[in-house]
């Protein structure tokens, strides 16, 4: 089937008009309906505009533009070299048609002549002559502009390709860059809907230390995001391991990808705290100053899931032996007593 049939067919089945893919495509119906209809002569002034147009009835219906694009370039070439021939016939037919120099029958019988005669004869002779050069240079005149017309329309097709190749360079990059802005949309779209089901706890039992929770499946990290009003120094450690470059000053705004795992405690120290602004993972978190004094790091603990169990069982381990000293001590306080009691006792029965 003629890629025309299969564009006429398609647009059918889509129960589309002519108007509604003109409306569509910014292509005048009258060439629509010429291309469906084969009529390329339309075209005649420059056909390197039938491509083009072709290209863009394909995707405006969703013909596979690939599939039919040998099969158009070979129709648009056997059109151009069929109407460069009819040229051809019709500048020859106009040469056919010019009066011919009808050559005189020479006489059978040979008579002798008049000056008169003579003289007509030769000025007749004259006149083939030149009605022959003429015709020559008439001949040679259109061969010459064929040749120029030949090259006007090459030059012509050229500079038509040249713009089509711009227009679809300009357009790919415009598919590029929207292709770009929806995977980015996409991305903060997909961030956002993470941030909504983050959730961000205080702990009742500490100061400035927050329980992440609600981290959905696919999530392996947080963005974490420290604005700086003044320059600082900030250290991030997870699970006592610092992550970041701890020595940098940082100014503007400080960003850092805190790596997940199942149960870790990250912990969040800046330097110069001056009203920072925090959030993590879109969630902002504030710095409670209750028993915090000015020219102190800024401390911030988030723990995810459990936290760290080592760090915990080291902790206990410590308020563990910390008691047991205590203990002893208030046991030796306590024989002190006694002994004073006992010594008093004795003193009141002698009295």
């Amino acid at each position: 089937m003629a890629y025309y049939h299969i564009l006429k067919e398609r647009r059918t089945n889509l129960k589309l008009s002519i108007q509604d893919v003109s409306n569509q495509t910014r292509l005048a119906p009258q060439y629509i309906q010429a291309i469906e209809e084969h009529n390329l002569d339309v075209f005649s002034d420059d056909f390197s505009f039938v491509r083009y147009f072709v290209h863009a009835y394909s995707d405006a219906i969703g013909v596979n533009w690939q599939a039919i694009a040998d099969e158009v370039d070979m129709d648009i070439n056997e059109v151009a070299h069929q109407r460069d021939m009819a040229l051809t016939m019709a500048q020859r037919r106009m040469v056919q048609q010019m009066p011919s120099v009808q050559k005189t029958k020479k006489s059978t019988k040979k008579k002798k002549k008049s000056w008169f005669q003579k003289h007509v004869s030769r000025t007749s002779s004259s006149l083939s002559t030149n009605q022959s050069q003429l015709i020559k240079v008439l001949v040679l005149i259109g061969i010459v502009c064929l040749c120029v017309l030949s090259v006007i329309n090459f030059g012509l097709r050229a500079i038509s390709n040249q713009k089509l190749a711009t227009q679809e360079a300009l357009r790919q990059e415009q598919l590029s860059k929207k292709e770009e802005e929806t995977n980015k949309l996409a991305s903060q779209r997909k961030k956002a809907k993470e941030a909504e089901a983050l959730v961000v706890e205080k702990m009742s039992d500490e100061t400035n230390a927050y329980q992440i929770s609600n981290i959905q499946s696919d999530v392996k990290t947080l963005d974490l995001s420290i604005t700086l009003p003044t320059k600082s120094k900030i250290t991030v450690t997870k699970d006592d391991t610092v992550i970041n470059d701890s020595s940098k000053v940082y100014t503007g705004t400080f960003t850092q990808s805190l790596e997940l795992s199942e149960n870790c405690t990250f912990e969040i120290s800046i330097e110069t705290y001056s009203d920072n602004s925090i959030t993590v993972g879109g969630k902002e978190i504030s710095f409670d100053k209750t028993g915090w004094q000015e020219g102190e790091p800024a401390v911030i603990t988030l723990q995810i899931g459990e936290g760290n169990p080592n760090a915990k069982k080291e902790e206990y381990s410590q308020y563990d032996d910390n008691y047991y000293d205590y203990s002893n001590e208030y046991y030796a306080q306590g024989e002190d007593y006694n002994y004073g009691q006992d010594e008093y006792t004795e003193q009141t029965n002698d009295y």
